[in-house]
């Protein structure tokens, strides 16, 4: 009976020594936490198991700092700054994924045609006034997609409006003649010949993008050549800008 009582006597120094153990252990330096009234507070316990609060938590996870220099206040301000930024968000999604959704393919795309420049010798031998900017209009109307706006009203009779929308892109183009050397079929020597050139600068803002586009041939082809450009233009914005730009 003795041999069981000093047993048992041994277990419970042990206990306590080992109780002992970890109070000196949290006196020695942490932190504790108490909850209060569905809140919390956060004291940092000193050498001597005195307590200092660091910050405070209420219900409604509104955190309120003590001591901003305190290792673990500076983790918990981070912490609600990130959750405030979060909770913030949803607020503003729906304005984001308005801004980036894209057209669907058959949706209009509104191409804003510039007058195009012609150069001096072009101007000469242009048949009317306004035929080749006609002449390039009329090209690229033929595309059921391709919606022509007219931005400067004073303009008309050469670019149709399609109400009040906003151009997607824009296409300035220019037209000149120029010397080339080509090969004559008769002979099959090289040859000078009068070229016509027509370019074109095709941008976007939304998102930013500059293309360009360039087509040349036979003045006495001028119409062919036309065509061609007219087709560059067409495939520019429907194959490279037409995936990128939102929707109206």
């Amino acid at each position: 009976m003795a041999v069981t009582t000093r047993h048992v006597s041994q277990i419970t120094n042990s206990v306590c020594l080992a109780v002992a153990v970890v109070m000196m252990v949290a006196c020695s330096g942490g932190y504790y936490t108490a909850n209060v009234n569905g809140g919390k507070k956060v004291y940092r316990v000193g050498e001597h198991g005195a307590k200092t609060l660091v910050y405070e938590t209420d219900q409604n996870g509104h955190t309120t700092i003590y001591d901003a220099d305190d290792p673990r206040a500076k983790q918990q301000a981070a912490a609600q700054e990130n959750a405030e930024q979060l909770s913030a968000k949803p607020a503003d999604q729906p304005e984001q994924s308005s801004r980036t959704l894209k057209r669907q393919p058959n949706d209009p795309i509104y191409v804003s045609l510039a007058q195009p420049v012609l150069d001096t010798q072009m101007e000469k031998a242009e048949r009317s006034k306004g035929a080749v900017a006609e002449q390039i209009r009329s090209e690229l109307e033929v595309d059921p997609i391709i919606k022509l706006i007219e931005e400067h009203h004073s303009r008309s009779g050469l670019l149709k409006p399609h109400g009040a929308a906003s151009a997607d892109v824009e296409v300035s183009p220019k037209v000149s003649l120029r010397e080339a050397y080509g090969v004559d079929r008769k002979t099959g020597k090289p040859s000078k010949m009068l070229a016509v050139v027509f370019e074109a600068t095709i941008t976007t803002q939304v998102p930013p993008a500059t293309y360009n586009v360039s087509e040349s041939g036979h003045v006495l082809k001028n119409l062919e050549v036309s065509k061609r450009f007219a087709k560059q233009v067409r495939q520019v914005i429907l194959e490279k800008i037409a995936p990128n730009i939102p929707a109206h």
